[in-house]
């Protein structure tokens, strides 16, 4: 399954595009930028300019004059090149962080002429980084403040890797594949395309928007968990009871009673102690497994409580992952948000997109008290549903910051507690 977002130019997309932008982007829905070669070509012309007015030499007027509308014929045929096309993305349905996955964007020239030319499409706001020379000085001005903000927009940003289109006939449509991977977990939201081109001569790049909206959910880290885990004292479908009943483990060996069907007879144990024996077997109970992520930190905790909390997203992704495809039935909770018993793909893929956007929470307090009751779970609305859970009747993994020897002995029996700073 592919996720598909489309986007095309226009003068209505030039118009909400206007209305959306900055004050900027209102007065100049397109930007030109000077290359390197573009600086080196207008110091010619500053130079041929300033010989020519200094001698009056009609030839090196000429050359000007020519190298003048060089510029505006650049200006001319590069806008031509970016207007009327149609670009489209896709990218696969589930994607992981840090999984290496295809993007591929597709580019449509809806022009009946005229073809495009040396073709740039990459994501706005990377497009940002590669700025002109006055906005590179505006940086080096407000770096300090700026450059967190700069990181965290590189990194949120969905089409990471520009593709390069050398030719666009009228009429034609061509695709290329980028391979990128998105470093973090949680929404990434594509807003437009940024185009330009190059072309004829280098000296400027011309550059547009062109509209799109799109929004994908990225899953945390889904990794082997360690072997410890498979030792839990759970199993998938049925646990043995401790009690008699329907089942298929044995519980015990006694004497037959006549009222009793001989299909329960042991004959072989009744063949060793010369009497009627009987066969009794455990009752099979089904299997209840939650899956507890708590997202409260200590108001006090370190500078790395973002790490191990998303250390933390990731085990519990990796677990869910892990019991669910040996045919497990899980619970998820959260203080926010619980996922009733489930199996299968689809119940793990609900799971992950609670994972995917999940947030920690600072906490005055950790006591125990009061820590692990209904008002601590409001995602959990039956109050009998939570007391189950949280019994010694339900097998549970609990991620927490929570500090040691902090919790009710009920919970501690029927629990596996993995602490943040084991991570």
């Amino acid at each position: 399954m592919l996720k598909y977002f489309r986007a095309s130019k226009s003068r209505s997309n030039e118009a909400g595009i206007a209305r959306g932008g900055r004050f900027s982007r209102r007065l100049f829905p397109f930007s030109v930028r000077i290359t390197r070669e573009g600086i080196l070509f207008l110091t010619g012309v500053l130079v041929l300019s300033l010989a020519a007015i200094n001698t009056g030499n009609n030839l090196l007027f000429i050359v000007l004059a020519a190298m003048l509308s060089t510029i505006a014929v650049s200006g001319i045929i590069s806008r031509n090149s970016v207007k009327q096309v149609s670009l489209s993305l896709q990218l696969p349905e589930n994607v992981f962080a840090g999984e290496r996955v295809s993007i591929k964007i597709s580019i449509t020239n809806m022009k009946r002429i005229f073809p495009s030319f040396s073709i740039r499409v990459e994501d706005p706001e990377l497009n940002r980084k590669h700025s002109s020379l006055f906005l590179l000085i505006r940086r080096l001005i407000f770096h300090r403040l700026r450059q967190t903000a700069d990181n965290e927009t590189a990194d949120r940003a969905m089409l990471r890797n520009a593709a390069y289109f050398p030719i666009l006939r009228a009429g034609e449509t061509r695709s290329e594949l980028t391979v990128q991977s998105f470093p973090m977990r949680g929404i990434y939201s594509l807003d437009g395309f940024w185009i330009s081109t190059r072309f004829p001569f280098g000296f400027f790049r011309r550059g547009e928007r062109v509209a799109a909206k799109g929004d994908v959910l990225v899953y945390p880290v889904v990794q082997q968990i360690s072997s410890f885990f498979h030792m839990l004292p759970f199993l998938p479908g049925h646990l043995e009871g401790l009690h008699v009943g329907p089942g298929e483990n044995l519980f015990s060996i006694r004497k037959y009673q006549e009222t009793e069907s001989a299909r329960i007879i042991d004959w072989k144990a009744t063949a060793k102690t010369a009497e009627l024996m009987a066969r009794e077997h455990a009752r099979d109970e089904e299997s209840k497994f939650c899956l507890i992520l708590d997202t409260r930190i200590p108001h006090q905790a370190t500078a790395g409580s973002q790490d191990d909390f998303e250390k933390a997203v990731s085990l519990a992704a990796s677990i869910a992952a892990h019991f669910l495809e040996e045919g497990a039935g899980l619970e998820y909770l959260t203080p926010y948000e619980y996922v009733p018993r489930g199996t299968g793909t689809d119940h793990l893929y609900r799971i992950l997109r609670s994972l995917a956007v999940v947030r920690y929470e600072r906490t005055p307090s950790m006591a125990a008290t009061g820590f692990w009751d209904r008002a601590s779970f409001s995602a959990v609305s039956n109050g009998p549903a939570l007391q189950q859970i949280l019994s010694d009747k339900v097998f549970k993994i609990i991620i927490t910051a929570k500090p040691r020897g902090s919790f009710p002995s009920v919970i501690w029996r029927s629990s596996h507690v993995v602490f943040f700073d084991e991570l």
